[in-house]
Protein backbone atom coordinates (compact mmCIF):
# COMPACT_ATOMS: atom_id res chain seq x y z
CA UNK A 1 0.00 0.00 0.00
CA UNK A 2 1.26 3.72 -0.45
CA UNK A 3 2.76 5.48 2.78
CA UNK A 4 1.83 8.75 4.19
CA UNK A 5 2.96 11.78 2.52
CA UNK A 6 6.64 12.80 2.88
CA UNK A 7 6.01 15.59 4.68
CA UNK A 8 3.94 13.98 7.03
CA UNK A 9 6.14 12.58 10.44
CA UNK A 10 5.35 9.61 12.08
CA UNK A 11 5.87 8.55 15.57
CA UNK A 12 8.02 5.79 14.85
CA UNK A 13 9.68 4.19 11.59
CA UNK A 14 10.13 0.49 11.45
CA UNK A 15 12.55 -0.32 8.86
CA UNK A 16 12.49 -4.04 8.09
CA UNK A 17 8.94 -6.36 7.86
CA UNK A 18 10.98 -9.68 8.60
CA UNK A 19 10.90 -11.58 12.10
CA UNK A 20 11.58 -8.65 14.53
CA UNK A 21 9.82 -5.75 12.42
CA UNK A 22 7.08 -7.53 12.33
CA UNK A 23 6.92 -7.48 16.43
CA UNK A 24 8.07 -4.17 17.08
CA UNK A 25 5.33 -2.07 14.80
CA UNK A 26 2.57 -4.45 16.80
CA UNK A 27 3.59 -3.53 20.27
CA UNK A 28 3.85 0.18 19.19
CA UNK A 29 0.78 -0.12 17.70
CA UNK A 30 -0.75 -1.10 20.99
CA UNK A 31 0.38 1.17 22.96
CA UNK A 32 -1.52 3.75 20.63
CA UNK A 33 1.49 4.93 18.16
CA UNK A 34 1.35 5.64 14.99
CA UNK A 35 3.84 3.38 12.92
CA UNK A 36 4.91 3.06 9.32
CA UNK A 37 6.79 0.24 8.54
CA UNK A 38 8.80 -0.12 5.26
CA UNK A 39 10.15 -3.94 3.93
CA UNK A 40 12.02 -4.54 0.93
CA UNK A 41 9.55 -7.69 -0.08
CA UNK A 42 5.48 -8.19 -0.64
CA UNK A 43 3.08 -7.61 1.91
CA UNK A 44 0.42 -10.39 0.81
CA UNK A 45 -1.95 -8.81 3.60
CA UNK A 46 -3.43 -10.74 6.55
CA UNK A 47 -3.64 -14.06 6.90
CA UNK A 48 -7.07 -14.28 6.11
CA UNK A 49 -7.17 -12.78 2.97
CA UNK A 50 -6.24 -15.88 1.13
CA UNK A 51 -3.38 -14.36 -1.14
CA UNK A 52 0.01 -15.92 0.55
CA UNK A 53 1.65 -18.28 -1.85
CA UNK A 54 1.63 -21.67 -0.46
CA UNK A 55 5.16 -22.88 -0.22
CA UNK A 56 5.46 -19.64 2.23
CA UNK A 57 2.73 -21.34 4.36
CA UNK A 58 3.47 -24.94 3.71
CA UNK A 59 5.19 -25.64 7.11
CA UNK A 60 6.19 -29.37 5.70
CA UNK A 61 9.70 -28.19 3.78
CA UNK A 62 11.73 -24.89 3.73
CA UNK A 63 11.23 -22.87 0.89
CA UNK A 64 14.52 -21.71 0.34
CA UNK A 65 14.74 -20.29 -3.29
CA UNK A 66 11.11 -18.84 -2.91
CA UNK A 67 11.67 -14.36 -1.92
CA UNK A 68 15.50 -14.81 -1.44
CA UNK A 69 17.80 -11.82 -0.91
CA UNK A 70 20.29 -13.64 -2.69
CA UNK A 71 23.76 -13.10 -0.45
CA UNK A 72 26.19 -14.99 -1.47
CA UNK A 73 29.87 -15.92 -0.13
CA UNK A 74 32.37 -18.47 0.24
CA UNK A 75 33.27 -21.19 2.44
CA UNK A 76 36.68 -22.00 4.46
CA UNK A 77 37.33 -23.83 1.64
CA UNK A 78 36.95 -21.10 -0.86
CA UNK A 79 33.51 -23.30 -2.00
CA UNK A 80 30.38 -21.07 -3.06
CA UNK A 81 27.79 -20.78 -0.45
CA UNK A 82 24.43 -19.22 -0.16
CA UNK A 83 23.22 -16.81 2.86
CA UNK A 84 19.46 -17.32 2.13
CA UNK A 85 17.58 -14.02 3.61
CA UNK A 86 14.01 -13.96 3.14
CA UNK A 87 12.70 -10.74 1.76
CA UNK A 88 8.89 -10.89 2.42
CA UNK A 89 6.83 -9.57 4.80
CA UNK A 90 7.53 -11.85 7.82
CA UNK A 91 11.14 -12.09 6.93
CA UNK A 92 12.69 -15.44 7.85
CA UNK A 93 9.90 -16.39 10.38
CA UNK A 94 7.96 -17.03 6.92
CA UNK A 95 10.86 -19.07 5.48
CA UNK A 96 12.15 -21.50 8.21
CA UNK A 97 12.25 -25.06 9.68
CA UNK A 98 9.89 -23.58 12.20
CA UNK A 99 11.99 -25.46 14.93
CA UNK A 100 12.27 -23.11 17.91
CA UNK A 101 14.72 -23.59 20.66
CA UNK A 102 15.37 -21.22 23.47
CA UNK A 103 19.49 -21.95 23.58
CA UNK A 104 21.09 -21.96 27.21
CA UNK A 105 20.55 -19.92 30.05
CA UNK A 106 24.56 -18.74 30.66
CA UNK A 107 24.77 -17.41 26.99
CA UNK A 108 22.36 -14.83 28.21
CA UNK A 109 24.11 -14.26 31.32
CA UNK A 110 27.12 -13.68 29.56
CA UNK A 111 25.24 -10.95 27.87
CA UNK A 112 24.51 -9.36 30.67
CA UNK A 113 27.91 -9.27 32.35
CA UNK A 114 29.13 -8.39 29.42
CA UNK A 115 27.77 -4.92 29.60
CA UNK A 116 23.69 -5.39 28.25
CA UNK A 117 21.92 -4.67 31.95
CA UNK A 118 18.94 -6.88 32.08
CA UNK A 119 19.58 -9.70 29.88
CA UNK A 120 20.52 -12.04 31.40
CA UNK A 121 18.31 -15.43 31.64
CA UNK A 122 16.21 -14.87 34.43
CA UNK A 123 15.00 -11.44 33.28
CA UNK A 124 13.97 -12.46 29.71
CA UNK A 125 12.39 -16.17 31.03
CA UNK A 126 8.59 -14.19 30.95
CA UNK A 127 9.71 -12.96 27.79
CA UNK A 128 10.52 -16.48 26.06
CA UNK A 129 6.96 -17.62 27.56
CA UNK A 130 5.25 -14.67 25.47
CA UNK A 131 6.99 -15.45 22.47
CA UNK A 132 6.22 -19.15 22.44
CA UNK A 133 2.37 -18.25 23.32
CA UNK A 134 1.88 -15.67 20.72
CA UNK A 135 4.26 -17.61 17.98
CA UNK A 136 1.45 -20.27 18.92
CA UNK A 137 4.08 -22.85 19.51
CA UNK A 138 2.94 -26.59 19.82
CA UNK A 139 4.36 -29.86 20.71
CA UNK A 140 4.41 -32.90 18.53
CA UNK A 141 2.15 -35.90 19.97
CA UNK A 142 4.09 -39.37 20.06
CA UNK A 143 1.57 -40.49 17.32
CA UNK A 144 2.61 -37.57 15.20
CA UNK A 145 6.14 -38.53 14.96
CA UNK A 146 6.85 -39.85 11.78
CA UNK A 147 9.11 -43.08 11.14
CA UNK A 148 12.52 -41.63 9.67
CA UNK A 149 12.33 -38.96 12.89
CA UNK A 150 11.52 -42.41 15.07
CA UNK A 151 14.51 -44.39 14.29
CA UNK A 152 16.66 -41.45 14.89
CA UNK A 153 15.34 -40.57 18.09
CA UNK A 154 15.94 -44.65 19.00
CA UNK A 155 19.33 -44.70 17.43
CA UNK A 156 20.14 -41.51 19.53
CA UNK A 157 19.22 -43.24 22.94
CA UNK A 158 20.83 -46.46 21.53
CA UNK A 159 23.92 -44.16 21.67
CA UNK A 160 22.92 -42.84 25.78
CA UNK A 161 21.40 -39.99 24.85
CA UNK A 162 17.82 -38.96 26.93
CA UNK A 163 15.03 -38.41 25.34
CA UNK A 164 13.92 -35.33 26.66
CA UNK A 165 11.51 -32.70 24.73
CA UNK A 166 13.23 -29.42 26.82
CA UNK A 167 14.54 -27.18 23.47
CA UNK A 168 12.47 -24.45 24.47
CA UNK A 169 14.21 -24.46 28.37
CA UNK A 170 16.45 -22.33 29.33
CA UNK A 171 18.03 -24.78 31.95
CA UNK A 172 17.90 -27.73 29.06
CA UNK A 173 20.42 -30.41 28.83
CA UNK A 174 22.36 -32.72 25.85
CA UNK A 175 19.61 -34.82 24.79
CA UNK A 176 17.31 -35.79 21.94
CA UNK A 177 13.38 -34.64 21.45
CA UNK A 178 11.33 -32.46 19.31
CA UNK A 179 10.99 -28.79 19.78
CA UNK A 180 8.18 -26.72 19.56
CA UNK A 181 7.21 -25.59 16.10
CA UNK A 182 5.07 -22.60 14.89
CA UNK A 183 3.13 -24.24 13.13
CA UNK A 184 -1.00 -24.56 12.58
CA UNK A 185 -2.94 -27.14 11.00
CA UNK A 186 0.39 -27.95 8.45
CA UNK A 187 0.72 -24.02 8.21
CA UNK A 188 3.64 -22.12 9.09
CA UNK A 189 3.17 -19.25 11.45
CA UNK A 190 5.12 -16.41 11.04
CA UNK A 191 5.56 -12.78 12.70
CA UNK A 192 3.39 -11.59 10.18
CA UNK A 193 0.12 -13.39 11.10
CA UNK A 194 1.16 -13.89 14.68
CA UNK A 195 1.75 -9.93 15.62
CA UNK A 196 0.70 -7.66 12.98
CA UNK A 197 -2.54 -8.81 11.39
CA UNK A 198 -4.48 -7.87 14.39
CA UNK A 199 -3.79 -4.35 13.73
CA UNK A 200 -4.10 -4.57 9.85
CA UNK A 201 -7.41 -1.98 9.96
CA UNK A 202 -5.73 0.65 12.25
CA UNK A 203 -5.67 3.39 10.82
CA UNK A 204 -2.15 3.95 12.75
CA UNK A 205 -0.49 1.60 10.40
CA UNK A 206 1.13 1.66 7.15
CA UNK A 207 3.02 -0.61 5.42
CA UNK A 208 5.09 0.46 2.69
CA UNK A 209 6.34 -2.74 0.94
CA UNK A 210 8.20 -3.59 -1.90
CA UNK A 211 10.40 -0.90 -0.69
CA UNK A 212 14.36 -0.81 -0.87
CA UNK A 213 15.70 1.03 2.24
CA UNK A 214 18.58 3.27 0.67
CA UNK A 215 19.99 5.13 3.68
CA UNK A 216 18.54 6.51 7.31
CA UNK A 217 18.00 10.24 6.98
CA UNK A 218 20.69 11.75 9.49
CA UNK A 219 20.06 15.69 10.61
CA UNK A 220 23.02 17.53 12.15
CA UNK A 221 24.38 19.03 14.75
CA UNK A 222 23.04 17.24 16.99
CA UNK A 223 23.45 14.09 14.71
CA UNK A 224 19.60 12.64 14.47
CA UNK A 225 18.07 10.11 13.11
CA UNK A 226 14.89 11.52 11.91
CA UNK A 227 13.68 9.28 9.06
CA UNK A 228 14.64 7.24 5.90
CA UNK A 229 15.22 7.41 2.09
CA UNK A 230 13.81 4.79 0.47
CA UNK A 231 12.78 4.00 -3.65
CA UNK A 232 9.72 2.07 -4.51
CA UNK A 233 8.50 1.51 -8.21
CA UNK A 234 11.84 3.03 -9.40
CA UNK A 235 11.04 6.31 -7.19
CA UNK A 236 13.23 7.92 -4.12
CA UNK A 237 10.32 8.97 -1.10
CA UNK A 238 11.14 10.06 1.96
CA UNK A 239 9.57 8.77 5.28
CA UNK A 240 9.88 10.79 8.18
CA UNK A 241 9.55 9.72 11.94
CA UNK A 242 10.14 11.04 15.54
CA UNK A 243 11.95 7.59 15.87
CA UNK A 244 13.48 5.19 13.76
CA UNK A 245 13.79 1.70 14.63
CA UNK A 246 16.11 -0.62 11.90
CA UNK A 247 14.85 -4.38 12.12
CA UNK A 248 16.61 -5.53 8.45
CA UNK A 249 18.77 -7.99 9.91
CA UNK A 250 22.41 -9.62 10.69
CA UNK A 251 22.96 -8.47 6.60
CA UNK A 252 20.66 -5.94 6.41
CA UNK A 253 21.34 -3.67 9.38
CA UNK A 254 24.85 -3.02 8.96
CA UNK A 255 24.16 -2.12 5.07
CA UNK A 256 21.75 0.58 6.03
CA UNK A 257 24.00 1.90 8.79
CA UNK A 258 27.14 2.19 6.70
CA UNK A 259 25.23 3.83 3.45
CA UNK A 260 24.10 6.14 5.57
CA UNK A 261 27.32 7.39 7.62
CA UNK A 262 27.77 5.15 10.26
CA UNK A 263 30.43 2.77 10.83
CA UNK A 264 34.52 2.42 10.46
CA UNK A 265 35.46 5.45 8.84
CA UNK A 266 38.24 4.34 7.24
CA UNK A 267 35.70 1.57 5.43
CA UNK A 268 33.30 4.58 4.53
CA UNK A 269 36.30 6.98 3.01
CA UNK A 270 37.37 4.22 0.58
CA UNK A 271 33.60 4.23 -0.54
CA UNK A 272 33.30 8.25 -0.64
CA UNK A 273 30.63 7.60 2.18
CA UNK A 274 31.16 11.29 4.36
CA UNK A 275 31.14 9.47 7.63
CA UNK A 276 28.52 10.71 10.16
CA UNK A 277 29.54 8.92 12.85
CA UNK A 278 32.38 6.91 13.51
CA UNK A 279 31.44 3.54 14.78
CA UNK A 280 34.18 0.58 14.36
CA UNK A 281 31.86 -2.12 15.40
CA UNK A 282 28.90 -1.89 12.43
CA UNK A 283 29.74 -4.90 10.55
CA UNK A 284 32.12 -6.29 12.92
CA UNK A 285 31.41 -9.47 15.11
CA UNK A 286 29.22 -11.73 12.25
CA UNK A 287 28.67 -15.02 13.56
CA UNK A 288 26.68 -17.89 12.17
CA UNK A 289 26.60 -21.11 12.70
CA UNK A 290 28.65 -23.93 10.60
CA UNK A 291 27.51 -26.36 9.76
CA UNK A 292 28.39 -30.06 7.72
CA UNK A 293 26.07 -32.55 6.46
CA UNK A 294 26.49 -36.49 5.89
CA UNK A 295 23.40 -37.21 3.38
CA UNK A 296 22.55 -40.84 2.00
CA UNK A 297 19.43 -42.34 -0.90
CA UNK A 298 16.76 -43.40 0.79
CA UNK A 299 15.77 -47.14 1.11
CA UNK A 300 13.02 -48.73 0.26
CA UNK A 301 11.82 -49.45 3.83
CA UNK A 302 11.99 -45.91 4.35
CA UNK A 303 10.00 -45.01 1.18
CA UNK A 304 7.02 -47.29 2.38
CA UNK A 305 6.80 -46.13 5.80
CA UNK A 306 6.98 -42.59 4.73
CA UNK A 307 4.37 -43.45 2.38
CA UNK A 308 2.19 -45.63 5.07
CA UNK A 309 2.17 -42.43 7.65
CA UNK A 310 1.61 -40.27 4.91
CA UNK A 311 -1.78 -41.74 4.18
CA UNK A 312 -3.47 -40.59 7.72
CA UNK A 313 -0.93 -38.06 8.78
CA UNK A 314 0.71 -35.23 7.99
CA UNK A 315 4.23 -35.81 7.19
CA UNK A 316 7.04 -32.91 7.76
CA UNK A 317 10.77 -33.69 6.53
CA UNK A 318 12.16 -32.02 9.95
CA UNK A 319 10.85 -33.00 13.11
CA UNK A 320 13.84 -34.17 15.56
CA UNK A 321 16.94 -32.18 17.38
CA UNK A 322 20.01 -33.23 19.41
CA UNK A 323 21.65 -31.26 21.69
CA UNK A 324 25.03 -33.09 21.44
CA UNK A 325 28.27 -32.18 23.77
CA UNK A 326 31.83 -32.21 22.30
CA UNK A 327 35.14 -31.55 24.29
CA UNK A 328 35.52 -27.87 22.93
CA UNK A 329 31.70 -27.05 24.95
CA UNK A 330 31.75 -23.93 27.07
CA UNK A 331 28.26 -24.88 28.28
CA UNK A 332 26.09 -28.20 28.28
CA UNK A 333 25.92 -28.74 24.66
CA UNK A 334 27.25 -27.00 21.99
CA UNK A 335 25.94 -28.87 18.67
CA UNK A 336 22.77 -29.67 16.82
CA UNK A 337 22.29 -32.57 14.96
CA UNK A 338 18.63 -31.77 13.11
CA UNK A 339 18.02 -34.20 10.13
CA UNK A 340 15.32 -34.01 7.71
CA UNK A 341 14.50 -35.94 3.96
CA UNK A 342 13.62 -34.60 1.17
CA UNK A 343 11.99 -35.77 -1.99
CA UNK A 344 14.41 -36.60 -4.91
CA UNK A 345 13.21 -37.91 -8.03
CA UNK A 346 16.68 -39.02 -8.96
CA UNK A 347 17.13 -41.57 -6.40
CA UNK A 348 15.71 -44.80 -7.01
CA UNK A 349 13.60 -44.75 -4.14
CA UNK A 350 12.95 -41.14 -4.38
CA UNK A 351 13.67 -40.40 -0.94
CA UNK A 352 17.14 -38.19 0.34
CA UNK A 353 18.27 -38.09 4.17
CA UNK A 354 20.33 -35.40 5.47
CA UNK A 355 21.85 -35.35 8.70
CA UNK A 356 23.38 -32.08 9.51
CA UNK A 357 25.48 -31.00 12.48
CA UNK A 358 26.50 -27.49 13.40
CA UNK A 359 28.51 -26.20 16.20
CA UNK A 360 25.96 -23.62 18.19
CA UNK A 361 29.15 -21.61 19.79
CA UNK A 362 31.77 -20.81 16.87
CA UNK A 363 34.79 -19.16 18.43
CA UNK A 364 35.23 -17.15 14.50
CA UNK A 365 34.12 -14.60 13.79
CA UNK A 366 33.35 -12.34 10.41
CA UNK A 367 32.10 -8.90 8.48
CA UNK A 368 29.95 -7.25 6.20
CA UNK A 369 31.14 -4.60 4.16
CA UNK A 370 29.87 -2.56 1.72
CA UNK A 371 30.73 -3.20 -2.27
CA UNK A 372 30.13 0.37 -3.18
CA UNK A 373 27.85 3.16 -1.66
CA UNK A 374 25.31 1.86 -4.37
CA UNK A 375 21.92 0.62 -2.64
CA UNK A 376 21.68 -2.05 -5.16
CA UNK A 377 24.79 -3.61 -4.58
CA UNK A 378 24.78 -6.22 -1.76
CA UNK A 379 27.31 -6.34 0.56
CA UNK A 380 29.88 -8.48 0.77
CA UNK A 381 29.86 -11.22 3.43
CA UNK A 382 32.03 -13.10 5.18
CA UNK A 383 31.25 -15.07 8.55
CA UNK A 384 34.66 -15.91 8.51
CA UNK A 385 33.85 -19.54 9.04
CA UNK A 386 36.64 -22.23 10.84
CA UNK A 387 39.48 -19.42 11.25
CA UNK A 388 39.82 -19.43 15.41
CA UNK A 389 42.96 -19.67 15.92
CA UNK A 390 42.69 -22.83 18.51
CA UNK A 391 40.44 -24.57 15.48
CA UNK A 392 37.58 -25.08 18.25
CA UNK A 393 34.73 -24.92 15.86
CA UNK A 394 36.69 -27.56 13.31
CA UNK A 395 37.35 -29.88 16.25
CA UNK A 396 33.59 -29.66 17.52
CA UNK A 397 32.41 -30.50 13.63
CA UNK A 398 34.82 -33.48 13.29
CA UNK A 399 33.05 -34.46 16.83
CA UNK A 400 29.69 -34.13 15.52
CA UNK A 401 30.41 -36.11 12.57
CA UNK A 402 31.99 -38.85 13.89
CA UNK A 403 28.88 -39.21 16.32
CA UNK A 404 26.30 -39.40 13.66
CA UNK A 405 28.55 -42.15 11.51
CA UNK A 406 28.93 -43.96 14.66
CA UNK A 407 26.24 -44.06 16.45
CA UNK A 408 22.98 -42.74 13.97
CA UNK A 409 23.69 -44.32 10.28
CA UNK A 410 25.11 -47.48 12.02
CA UNK A 411 22.22 -47.96 14.47
CA UNK A 412 18.83 -48.52 14.19
CA UNK A 413 18.46 -45.99 11.55
CA UNK A 414 20.42 -48.32 9.01
CA UNK A 415 17.43 -50.11 7.45
CA UNK A 416 16.14 -46.29 6.11
CA UNK A 417 19.63 -45.87 4.29
CA UNK A 418 20.90 -46.83 0.85
CA UNK A 419 24.15 -45.20 -0.73
CA UNK A 420 26.23 -42.28 1.02
CA UNK A 421 25.61 -39.43 -1.03
CA UNK A 422 29.03 -37.90 0.33
CA UNK A 423 32.73 -39.07 0.22
CA UNK A 424 33.61 -38.94 3.55
CA UNK A 425 34.50 -42.28 4.02
CA UNK A 426 36.99 -42.52 1.27
CA UNK A 427 39.39 -39.92 3.36
CA UNK A 428 42.02 -40.61 6.31
CA UNK A 429 41.10 -39.67 9.32
CA UNK A 430 44.03 -36.49 8.83
CA UNK A 431 41.83 -35.75 5.91
CA UNK A 432 38.85 -35.24 7.37
CA UNK A 433 39.67 -31.38 8.66
CA UNK A 434 39.97 -30.69 4.93
CA UNK A 435 37.36 -32.44 4.00
CA UNK A 436 35.42 -30.39 6.53
CA UNK A 437 36.81 -26.85 5.22
CA UNK A 438 35.42 -27.84 1.72
CA UNK A 439 32.59 -29.21 2.18
CA UNK A 440 30.79 -27.54 5.40
CA UNK A 441 27.98 -25.25 4.66
CA UNK A 442 25.73 -23.19 7.93
CA UNK A 443 22.45 -23.15 9.81
CA UNK A 444 21.09 -19.71 8.25
CA UNK A 445 21.73 -18.25 12.01
CA UNK A 446 23.55 -14.69 11.01
CA UNK A 447 24.12 -12.74 14.34
CA UNK A 448 26.06 -9.99 15.83
CA UNK A 449 27.29 -7.30 13.42
CA UNK A 450 26.30 -4.52 15.39
CA UNK A 451 26.48 -5.66 18.88
CA UNK A 452 25.02 -4.80 21.87
CA UNK A 453 27.57 -4.30 24.70
CA UNK A 454 28.76 -1.35 27.76
CA UNK A 455 29.17 1.74 25.85
CA UNK A 456 33.07 2.41 26.76
CA UNK A 457 33.57 -1.04 24.82
CA UNK A 458 34.98 0.71 21.43
CA UNK A 459 33.32 -2.14 19.32
CA UNK A 460 29.74 -1.89 20.65
CA UNK A 461 27.05 -0.36 18.41
CA UNK A 462 24.28 -0.41 20.56
CA UNK A 463 23.30 0.46 24.09
CA UNK A 464 21.81 -2.31 26.21
CA UNK A 465 18.16 -0.63 24.97
CA UNK A 466 19.39 -1.00 21.32
CA UNK A 467 19.68 3.08 21.09
CA UNK A 468 22.57 3.68 18.62
CA UNK A 469 26.01 4.68 20.06
CA UNK A 470 26.43 8.25 19.08
CA UNK A 471 23.19 9.08 17.14
CA UNK A 472 20.20 10.38 18.54
CA UNK A 473 16.21 8.52 17.35
CA UNK A 474 17.91 5.50 15.95
CA UNK A 475 17.47 2.01 17.26
CA UNK A 476 17.88 -1.22 16.27
CA UNK A 477 16.34 -4.56 17.27
CA UNK A 478 17.14 -7.51 15.30
CA UNK A 479 19.76 -10.51 15.23
CA UNK A 480 22.92 -7.86 14.37
CA UNK A 481 22.41 -6.89 18.36
CA UNK A 482 23.50 -10.32 19.71
CA UNK A 483 26.91 -9.78 21.60
CA UNK A 484 27.41 -13.33 21.11
CA UNK A 485 24.80 -16.06 19.25
CA UNK A 486 23.52 -18.14 21.69
CA UNK A 487 23.40 -22.22 20.80
CA UNK A 488 19.42 -21.99 19.78
CA UNK A 489 17.75 -21.16 16.63
CA UNK A 490 17.43 -17.73 16.13
CA UNK A 491 13.56 -16.91 15.15
CA UNK A 492 12.71 -17.40 19.06
CA UNK A 493 15.65 -15.00 20.62
CA UNK A 494 14.85 -12.41 17.95
CA UNK A 495 11.37 -12.22 18.80
CA UNK A 496 12.46 -12.08 22.76
CA UNK A 497 14.63 -9.10 21.46
CA UNK A 498 11.89 -7.23 19.78
CA UNK A 499 9.55 -7.52 22.32
CA UNK A 500 12.24 -6.24 24.98
CA UNK A 501 13.55 -3.73 22.96
CA UNK A 502 10.11 -2.24 21.61
CA UNK A 503 9.13 -2.07 25.80
CA UNK A 504 12.65 0.29 25.87
CA UNK A 505 11.33 2.27 23.02
CA UNK A 506 7.91 2.81 24.78
CA UNK A 507 9.49 3.97 27.98
CA UNK A 508 11.90 6.60 26.60
CA UNK A 509 9.15 7.88 24.73
CA UNK A 510 6.81 8.28 27.17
Amino acid sequence: MTGRPDSETTDFLVLGGGTSGCVVAARLLAAGHRVTLIEAGPDYGSLIDGSWPRELLDAAALPLDSHDWGYCGVGAGGQPLRYERARVLGGCSAHNGCTQTAGWAGDYDEWAAQGSVGWDAASLSEDFEHAMDALRLRFYSEEEIQPFHRAFIDSSVDAGLNYQHDLHQLDGAQGVGCAPVNVVDGMRMNTAFAFLDAWRSSPELTVIDRAHVETVLIQGGTVAAVGARYRRDGQLHVARADRVVLCAGAYGSPEILLRSGIGPAGHLSDLGIPNAVHLPGVGENLQEHPAVHLEYAGSAELASALADFAATQWLPEEQTVVKLRSPHADGPFDLHVYPWIEPDADLEHGWRAVFPVSQLRPRSRGTVRLRSADPDAAAVVDPGFLSDPGAADLGSLRFGLNWITTNIVEGTMSRFLGHALHDLAQYRDSEVDEWIRRHHTHYWHPAGSCRMGAETDPMSVVRHDGSVIGVEGLTIADASIFPDIPRATPALPVVVVAERIARFLLDGHR
